[in-house]
């Protein structure tokens, strides 16, 4: 189901001495950094976000966004808002870092809450040949054969041109990094590598190596742009090992070894960055009943545990659901997934989100119109609002993960 979506010239005397009082003001915050900041500098990135942090995703788009929508996320109980510049289908050219911090300013004029700035790697993902999803009939999506992972047609510069953008406006904004959507909306069987290479005229393992020089071009790009910066993911598939078989070789899913080679990069260049695997493949965003999602939440650990230890301590897990109001109101995908819950409402979901608290540090909420959840508007939003305080009461005083 979609997620569904985005930077005086002086003279040479004085150019000379202000890059002197700027490696002097460098020193002097190196040295201010190594008394008053953690060692790890993956605790760096942790400390941008606290103990606790509550994210919202709800396809924010930023041509969408006004002062009138921020001054009511304002009054949420959320620490950030993932915004996209890009939605998930567009092909327009990248927004400059300049343009995405001055709309950034503009928000933040109506809010002091974080913007995570929100990319999608859809944009080099071609165009299933038997697609009927008309966002898919950009010709621009047809001169990709599978996915660009040579980058012979373009799209993955203008991807990552939006990934180093993005981080780029996300610092200087003060925001703790972005969010990053890794679905392939444009061709969905591509998920198998198998598919993949195929597609691309490469073996297997060629594609899988293509797929992790990606991701390690995204973790480069990231510590050079933005140090200590989190790169949240909406998933990782990190917990889907021997997802399909090609040619008797299990592999994970396609989209799971951009993630590998870019936590191989942070490992091996020992970048300052931080992962989060944010778990709406593997924990899922609504469960049958509170029991149901707590054994999602130990069979989640369970198959990730391995990557965890192997990444420590960039990788962490995060933690997703979505939130409705009642069953009259589901629709399309929270119809069908939801549906079953012994949640039937808006406050039988309190317990589901102080358990969401409790379990992880990080958490982001699905706020979706198909539940019935309009996070913009006033007489919708305050209730669910009120819920989430409501919850994070009863988690605090419970204790919190």
């Amino acid at each position: 189901m979609a997620l569904s979506a985005l930077f005086i010239q002086l003279s040479i005397p004085f150019r000379i001495q202000t890059q002197t009082i700027q490696v002097s003001r460098q020193k002097l915050d190196s040295l201010a950094l190594q008394k008053t900041e953690p060692t790890n500098p993956v605790d760096l990135a942790t400390k941008r976000m606290g103990d606790h942090y509550l994210l919202l995703v709800n396809t924010a788009i930023a041509f969408m966004m006004n002062s009138e929508k921020m001054a009511q996320f304002d009054q949420s109980p959320y620490d950030g808002l993932a915004v996209a510049f890009w939605h998930a289908y567009d092909t327009s050219p990248a927004f400059s870092t300049e343009e995405m911090k001055a709309k950034i300013a503009e928000w933040k004029r109506s809010t002091k809450k974080d913007i995570w700035p929100w990319v999608y790697v859809n944009r080099m993902i071609g165009a299933a040949p038997d697609s009927t999803n008309a966002y898919t009939k950009d010709p621009y999506f047809h001169r990709i054969a599978g996915a660009d992972l040579d980058g012979k047609a373009g799209a993955q510069r203008d991807f990552l041109q939006n990934w180093q953008n993005s981080l780029l406006a996300a610092k200087d904004s003060g925001a703790p990094g972005v969010f990053c959507d890794l679905e392939f909306y444009n061709f969905y069987k591509e998920y198998d590598v198998g598919a993949l290479a195929k597609e691309i005229g490469k073996t297997p393992p060629q594609a899988v190596e293509l797929l992790q020089q990606l991701g390690s071009r995204m973790a480069n790009i990231a510590a050079n742009q933005f140090p200590h910066a989190t790169l949240w993911f909406a998933f990782t598939a990190l917990t889907h090992a021997g997802y399909k078989v090609a040619d008797n070789q299990p592999y994970y899913p396609s989209p799971a070894y951009i993630v590998i080679g870019l936590l191989d990069e942070i490992q091996k260049q020992h970048l300052p960055l931080k992962v989060l695997s944010g778990g709406a493949g593997s924990l899922a965003y609504c469960h049958d009943s509170l029991d149901q999602f707590k054994d999602a939440i130990q069979d989640r650990q369970a198959k990730i545990a391995p990557q965890i230890e192997k990444y420590r301590p960039a990788l962490e897990l995060s933690g997703t659901m979505t939130l409705y109001s009642d069953r009259s109101e589901m629709q399309d995908w929270v119809k069908k997934d939801c549906s079953a819950s012994t949640a039937k409402n808006l406050a039988d979901l309190q317990p589901f989100v102080e358990l969401l608290l409790k379990t992880y540090r990080y958490n982001w909420i699905y706020g979706s119109g198909d539940g019935g959840y309009v996070a913009f508007a006033p007489h919708i939003a305050n209730r669910f609002d009120a819920l989430i305080r409501k919850a994070e009461a009863h988690a605090s005083e419970s204790g919190l993960h």
